[in-house]
């Protein structure tokens, strides 16, 4: 996450950001690239109890402690807040089952400030869902380590942003396994 966190930025911008929820953000890599790259960006990271501790001592010592605050919680449970610019989903998708996917969107989606963007980094499968191979083989492995998890195509991300109310789906291309699908708010 700490290598692919400046490529989230830059593909993002920090433009008109000032608040960012980031569910399930573990390391903070996100989080702290963001506050890093602005200093008028503020961060919170939403996880497990039993993670956050150790988010605590990453953020702590990349110096960014006055712009991301750590709320422990579980985010197929608890409120997300409002107000959000962006609320980000990396890596945590295919840990869960569609319908507990479509439950977090929603959430998010009313979570979010008017021109906020929903961004999901995650291995997407092609429509056919048989590749691109790092990602059928990933889906296997979450089938196997997960109650309900998977990987999942562009249609079905794209597909669940705008049953949401999310508008202007898009894909932005990554270097390396994962990409970004996106929706705004409008």
């Amino acid at each position: 996450a700490k290598d692919r966190a400046p490529l989230v930025v830059k593909s993002l911008g920090t433009a008109g950001v000032r608040r960012i929820l980031d569910l399930g953000g573990g390391s903070g890599a996100y989080s702290i690239a963001f506050a890093k790259a602005s200093p008028d960006v503020q961060c919170e990271i939403l996880d497990l109890p039993e993670v956050v501790s150790l988010t605590s001592e990453y953020v702590s010592k990349a110096g960014v402690s006055a712009q991301v605050s750590i709320r422990p919680g579980d985010m197929l449970h608890d409120n997300f807040g409002s107000g959000y610019d962006i609320i980000m989903l990396n890596a945590i998708c295919h840990m869960f089952s569609e319908e507990q996917n479509i439950d977090i969107f929603r959430r998010a989606r009313k979570a979010l400030a008017p021109n906020g963007r929903l961004v999901v980094q995650d291995f997407i499968l092609n429509p056919d869902k048989a590749g691109p191979q790092h990602a059928a083989l990933f889906s296997v492995n979450m089938l196997v380590g997960t109650d309900a998890g998977s990987t999942y195509s562009e249609t079905e991300y794209s597909g669940w942003m705008k049953a949401s109310g999310l508008s202007e789906v898009r894909r932005i291309e990554l270097p390396g396994p994962s990409d970004l699908i996106v929706g705004l708010v409008k």
